[in-house]
């Protein structure tokens, strides 16, 4: 339910449901007997918006920042999950409708939702729908099917408005310029049944409106369906490509597919972060990324939480909303990017948004902004140490998340490892930033270099470019290192012409003869740098499997990315920033 289709599935699903409460009403308000059943709703909507929803604001507003909501709050609130289930019931609705109703005004995420999930889950999944199953299912009797001429009618009705529904969704779909295949799954998606179904007619039967026969039924009819529709929706549908499709935008881009960005045209760029610390290293980043007038920065700021205590991933804009907390991460972070935007010497444009979802579908979301924007760079954070999460979730899940964004991405994937040293200015009016890039060769170095091409515009920013000429290559796919060498040659060029006469730009050509020779000549060549720029991925050299071992500790930073990001350069004092281009840009040595 984390891709685009299983997200306009639910809101299909919401919007379903509603119009069946709604015809639910209508029939109470024409009926004499509904007249007192609708006015007691009335009521009860009334009551649980202006009443209940105040109180849960209030206890959010009471619990301090980064504490747990007190016990009596979770008590109060589990015990209100009966009163609501007997009012409903009371006054001659479906009863768990009233637990919904309280469900939908508690404050998803932290500190309430996230806690009364952490409280509950474990009970509610491991004992109480165990418990729920087994009782619906041991009412379930396929002996007391003995009348099968009212079997095949039911059954025939069964698959008439099963069929119906597939193709009422789909042609809905087609219409709507949805894929045929995305439509078919979308379909048999909406035809699957869920718990809220199987109580309904386990009630019917309660009530005696439905008997043995005809529940038996319903039940076996609802769980062959989900037995049939489940894997064939788990196999016929990828979220990467479908999403493609049904956006219609499927071209990968990249920083030098833009027409001489560093001067002319809306630069735009996706930035995530997960905590404070993340965006602290990203504002000086921007800044020297050279915003200007006629290439003005747009940036799509995207705040990482991990999905507890809600009831949907969910991508939203960022709103300052009345009961928010002013002191929480979110809203600092974001007050500290309108702060930069509104002070900053170019034209910066900060688009906040939020991602709420579990850790290993959190990159679908990125995508899907990334390609509604057409944005060629995405920065997420590199986290590397135990205190610095997403919503809690541990260190591996980050660092999986990461991976995720290099191996799917369409557009180039900056890791920003960052050291929590503040910028050598003080403030953007002083602002002064030193950048090297080391350019060994290969698309990824061919990124960094077209990233240091805009910020050599910079007055404020002093570059150093190392490159590096290995000269014993072992690759063994000659023309494609032919045409490699041509495109670096090509950019190479280029990035000097273009920065002819620029006295902020010093480089330095350095020679070796295989890899092991790279990594000590880096080694080398420390200084007071704020930031270093480097690819994932080189080609002009290689390590065997022993070597490698030995120095990769971090898969996703690459070797020298890596060995930059260490203690053994320059302390482990500086910024690095590792570069990868779009996989489906790149072939044959460079795709791992």
């Amino acid at each position: 339910m984390t891709s685009e289709l299983g997200q306009l599935a639910m809101s299909s699903a919401i919007l379903n449901d509603a119009a069946l409460w709604f015809l639910v009403f209508l029939n109470m308000a024409v009926s004499s007997q509904g007249i007192p059943v609708l006015l007691s709703t009335v009521g009860l909507l009334l009551f649980t918006v202006y009443v209940l929803r105040p109180l849960m604001l209030m206890i959010v507003k009471k619990t301090p920042q980064g504490e747990q909501v007190k016990e009596i709050y979770i008590v109060g609130i589990l015990l209100g999950v009966l009163v609501m289930t007997f009012v409903t019931d009371a006054i001659g609705l479906v009863y768990n409708l009233g637990p919904l109703l309280l469900g939908l005004i508690i404050p998803d995420g932290p500190p309430l939702g996230s806690t009364l999930s952490a409280k509950t889950e474990f009970l509610v999944s491991e004992f109480l729908m165990p418990v729920l199953f087994s009782h619906i299912g041991n009412d379930v009797n396929v002996f007391l099917i003995d009348n099968w001429t009212r079997f095949a009618k039911l059954q025939t009705i069964i698959v008439a408005l099963f069929v119906t529904k597939i193709v009422g969704v789909t042609l809905a779909g087609l219409c709507c310029k949805i894929s045929l295949r995305n439509s078919l799954v979308l379909s048999m998606v909406m035809s699957m049944k869920g718990i809220i179904e199987v109580m309904m007619y386990h009630r019917l039967m309660t009530f005696k409106m439905i008997d043995g026969q005809f529940f038996t039924q319903l039940i076996l009819s609802t769980l062959v369906i989900t037995m049939i529709v489940t894997p064939i929706v788990h196999f016929s549908y990828t979220p990467q490509k479908q999403l493609q499709r049904s956006t219609g935008y499927s071209q990968a881009r990249s920083i030098q597919s833009l027409p001489n960005s560093a001067s002319s045209g809306t630069f735009q760029i996706l930035c995530c972060v997960h905590s404070e610390e993340s965006a602290r290293s990203i504002i000086p980043f921007l800044e020297a990324s050279n915003p200007t007038n006629s290439s003005p920065i747009c940036t799509y700021l995207v705040h990482l939480v991990d999905l507890v205590g809600s009831s949907a991933p969910q991508l939203t804009p960022y709103k300052k909303k009345k009961f928010r907390r002013l002191d929480s991460p979110s809203h600092q972070m974001m007050r500290a990017f309108e702060n930069y935007s509104e002070n900053s010497k170019g034209p910066v444009t900060i688009h906040p948004f939020t991602v709420v979802a579990p850790c290993k579908s959190m990159h679908e979301f990125i995508f899907r902004l990334a390609r509604e924007k057409f944005v060629p760079l995405i920065i997420i954070p590199f986290v590397d140490n135990h205190d610095q999460t997403i919503g809690g979730a541990s260190t591996s899940i980050v660092s999986q998340l990461n991976r995720n964004l290099q191996a799917l991405s369409q557009c180039t994937i900056g890791i920003l490892v960052e050291k929590r040293l503040p910028c050598r200015a003080s403030s953007v009016s002083n602002f002064s930033y030193v950048v090297a890039v080391f350019f060994i060769g290969g698309p990824d170095d061919r990124e960094a270099l077209a990233y240091a091409s805009r910020m050599a515009n910079n007055p404020d920013v002093d570059i150093m470019v190392f490159r590096t000429l290995v000269q014993a290559n072992k690759t063994e796919n000659i023309e494609e290192r032919e045409r490699e060498f041509e495109l670096d040659e090509s950019l190479l060029d280029e990035f000097k012409l273009r920065n002819a006469g620029n006295e902020r730009l010093k480089w330095r050509d350095i020679v070796v003869n295989d890899g092991v020779e790279v990594v000590n000549a880096i080694k080398n060549l420390q200084g007071m740098y704020d930031l270093v720029m480097v690819g994932r991925r080189h080609v002009d050299f290689s390590f065997g499997d022993e070597e490698v071992a030995g120095l990769l500790h971090y898969p996703e930073l690459g070797v020298i990315g890596d060995m930059l990001a260490s203690s053994d350069f320059c302390g482990g004092m500086v910024n690095v920033l590792v570069m990868q281009e779009s996989r489906s840009l790149s072939c044959g040595t460079f795709y791992n």
